[in-house]
């Protein structure tokens, strides 16, 4: 019977021994646009991939959300501090300097009683500290057990420990395709009407090819008519995709990392009970899906700024607050490490090039 995948290697659909797939030569077009471990999985069930593949996570339905953003995060750290202890376990918490991890770890701080404090154990490197080092040095160093992100792989992933990390944050706020496209444009562009015009000649600048970008555009605006909410700017436009397509890569993407020796703990029971980004709730989704105006305001500095308030309200660090962007941090946590290129639906760990074990011969691609 055949398997579907929780997650794949972005890079594969491009390589030549999968171009010959149904719909995959077209479709590896979508990852010159969206780079960066960008994995096409539609949470919404409205585009068709020629890769097979199984949602976790399908697209919450919308409702009220009376919840403010910190109140999800105090909940959600106390709700993830009393797993810990229900499991017996140690808990590690991956921090990368980042806004998204060092949110969490905030919360976790703010919620924990002094033996669960004294259970947390912070993964980070070296570059954790550069990208936050007022953090570090008033809130961690000396206070709170510390291990190298290095070794990751081989002792906490797939150990009996309870894994946290800061993923899904950015689906919540927006997209990392805001930067390119204020480096383009300009910080003024952020909150105008949505434009396909514009954003075509953003993305026409990665394809070089006009049908395949207009191809992308109409797939796009495909998700944009199934959202149950209004699209209404161009960061809404970037958010609203990330949301829907990026949500289960981040969901795995750390698992992948595992040793070779310790991905075969990795079940889905240990998935569901041992490992725990943080973001990962309905309710974060629905607030999100009911705040567009607390994601960014009208700078890239701005960017985040619920989140980076709920920092400063723990660190009184004001520079953080008002300077602090976005960074792809979780790569200097992980970089230089072993991944495997496929997880499937019964969490095989795999790491080969051919996807023809998972193709889709019906897709909207061909």
């Amino acid at each position: 019977m055949k398997s579907d995948l929780f997650y794949y290697d972005c890079n594969l659909p491009a390589l030549p021994v999968n171009q010959t797939l149904p719909g995959m030569k077209k479709f590896s077009y979508f990852f010159k646009i969206y780079t960066g471990g960008v994995m096409f999985l539609d949470r919404t069930g409205t585009i068709k991939a020629p890769v097979r593949t199984k949602s976790l996570y399908p697209m919450p339905a919308l409702r009220p959300m009376p919840k403010t953003y910190e109140e999800l995060c105090n909940e959600r750290a106390q709700e993830l501090l009393k797993r810990a202890d229900d499991l017996g376990v140690r808990m590690y918490v991956f921090w990368s300097g980042g806004i998204d991890s060092t949110c969490v770890l905030v919360s976790l701080l703010k919620n924990s009683t002094p033996a669960q404090r004294d259970n947390i154990t912070v993964v980070m490197s070296e570059d954790s500290i550069a990208e936050n080092p007022n953090f570090y040095y008033d809130h961690l160093r000396g206070k709170i057990d510390l291990e190298p992100g290095t070794m990751a792989p081989y002792l906490f992933l797939g150990g009996d420990y309870f894994i946290v990390n800061g993923e899904h944050n950015d689906q919540l706020f927006g997209s990392d395709m805001v930067a390119k496209f204020i480096a383009k444009y300009g910080e003024s562009y952020i909150n105008r009407p949505y434009s396909r015009d514009v954003i075509f000649a953003l993305f026409d600048g990665m394809t070089q090819d006009a049908a395949m970008t207009n191809l992308f555009m109409d797939t796009f605006e495909r998700l944009r008519n199934a959202a149950p909410i209004d699209i209404a700017t161009n960061h809404d436009f970037f958010w609203w995709i990330n949301f829907c397509l990026k949500w289960q890569l981040v969901n795995m993407f750390v698992l992948t990392y595992a040793s070779p020796r310790n991905a075969p703990h990795i079940t889905n029971e240990y998935r569901q009970t041992h490992y725990a980004p943080f973001y990962n709730t309905e309710e974060f989704q629905v607030w999100s899906m009911n705040n567009l105006d607390k994601r960014i305001k009208d700078t890239w500095e701005s960017y985040k700024w619920v989140c980076k308030d709920v920092i400063y309200d723990f660190t009184k660090d004001a520079d953080y607050r008002d300077h602090k962007t976005k960074r792809g941090s979780r790569y200097f946590l992980l970089k230089n490490q072993f991944s495997f290129s496929h997880i499937d639906e019964n969490m095989r760990f795999l790491k080969q090039d051919e996807l023809a074990e998972f193709s889709q011969p019906d897709n909207d691609f061909l």
